[in-house]
């Protein structure tokens, strides 16, 4: 299926296209999956809070699973490049308890 793009008069075919994010990036979303712990909120937020540190635990919402094993949570961060993305992609999953960062 392709998927097509318009541009007013012309439709352009932008299947092989990459999506490209503009940096510095207000909202970016980052949303991170772990163990329900005890703390967790505290220990995520704080390594969150090292590459944006305009985060705060208010900013952020969370979900647990329906069997209440999991919990994610959903940060809105400002992105200030790949680098930054890397690095709290790379801290967050070194903690024990997050099984993923999306």
């Amino acid at each position: 299926m392709a998927l097509i793009k318009t541009d007013g008069e012309n439709a352009v075919d932008v299947s092989e296209e990459a999506v490209k994010i503009v940096f510095p990036c207000e909202n970016y979303m980052v949303k991170v999956v772990a163990l329900d712990a005890e703390n967790i909120l505290e220990e995520v937020t704080e390594c969150v809070q090292k590459h944006a540190p305009e985060v705060t635990e208010d900013m952020v919402t969370s979900k647990r699973s329906s069997k209440a094993r999991f919990i994610s949570f959903t940060y809105r961060i400002l992105a200030t490049g790949e680098p930054q993305l890397a690095a709290l992609h790379k801290d967050l999953m070194a903690h024990a308890a997050v099984k993923m960062v999306i």
